[in-house]
């Protein structure tokens, strides 16, 4: 389960900061995760160190929220806090987050997922707000990005571009 719920996380950091490369030098050069603990019997709380490098302006992306489904199910839950990244910095950031598998989702399924390692039927749905030191700010959705997309570095650094992009906008 931890397993699981930790590539979920990485691949929620990695799809919401790994596209901002693109952006006028910012670029994420780690992410891991720090620690890992229950919360309640379906629930997991993480903490993620993410690396970044920004020249830009200050920029915070919050209100990461969003829904895994599996197929036409919903599967689990997750939302992250704040990520607030300061102008002309390297450094790492943590960013606190929360999952919890849904109602209807047994420990059983969890464990046959991740021992199948098969997330081809799986999609996330989600929200975030992307805001820079100027005051301009976004609230962003994608819906059905494709699980094994977002496991591609060169898609997840995609729909990070659009967060930048649109909020420059």
């Amino acid at each position: 389960m931890k397993r699981l719920l930790n590539i979920l996380l990485v691949i929620l950091t990695v799809s919401c900061a790994n596209g901002c490369s693109g952006a006028k030098g910012f670029k994420v050069t780690s992410c891991s995760v720090a620690s890992v603990s229950p919360n309640g019997l379906k629930g997991v709380k993480a903490v993620l160190n993410v690396g970044v490098v920004n020249p830009m302006t200050n920029l915070t992306i919050s209100d990461i929220k969003g829904t895994i489904m599996k197929g036409t199910e919903e599967f689990a839950t997750f939302e992250a806090g704040k990520m607030v990244v300061p102008k002309k910095s390297a450094g790492v950031y943590p960013l606190d987050c929360l999952g919890a598998i849904s109602k209807g989702v047994s420990i059983g399924d969890l464990l046959s997922l991740a021992l199948s390692k098969n997330f081809s039927d799986m999609t996330i749905n989600m929200s975030m707000k992307a805001r820079l030191r100027c005051g301009l700010r976004k609230t962003i959705r994608f819906k059905n990005i494709k699980v094994t997309d977002l496991m591609d570095p060169e898609v997840a650094a995609a729909y990070t571009d659009l967060i930048i992009n649109v909020t420059m906008i």
